[in-house]
């Protein structure tokens, strides 16, 4: 799609215009529900869909100088800031979702084991 937007005339600025509304909108769709559970191997996957767009609007361009030419967030960047911004709004009292946080408590009593120190017992 891009390419052909390329090739009918479109400038680099429409082509990155068209890329973050189409294409990285939905790539960061519900990703506060998905993103924090990826591998390495998956986040590459999906910053080279970001890389190759933006090598179609900016061919001459290494990926940093095409997304700081572009005036864009790097991908991986993004879908962070998308899932800190959603956790901390779910925090404030007045989200429908604050009822989900579990309430913080202090136990009095340690509930993690000790280990066994077996040099006392041959001593």
């Amino acid at each position: 799609m891009l390419t052909c937007l390329k090739y009918s005339g479109f400038s680099a600025s429409e082509i990155v215009t068209i890329y973050s509304s189409t294409i990285r909108s939905m790539v960061a769709y519900a990703a506060p529900v998905w993103y924090t559970s990826l591998n390495k191997n998956q986040k590459s996957q999906i910053e080279s869909v970001e890389n190759r767009a933006l090598r179609i609007a900016y061919p001459n361009f290494d990926y940093s100088k095409a997304v700081s030419t572009a005036g864009i967030v790097p991908m991986l960047l993004y879908l962070d800031k998308i899932c800190k911004d959603f956790f901390l709004s779910i925090l404030n009292d007045s989200s429908p979702s604050n009822h989900l946080i579990p309430e913080s408590t202090q136990h009095r009593y340690n509930t993690r084991s000790t280990k066994p120190n077996f040099a006392k017992n041959f001593a």
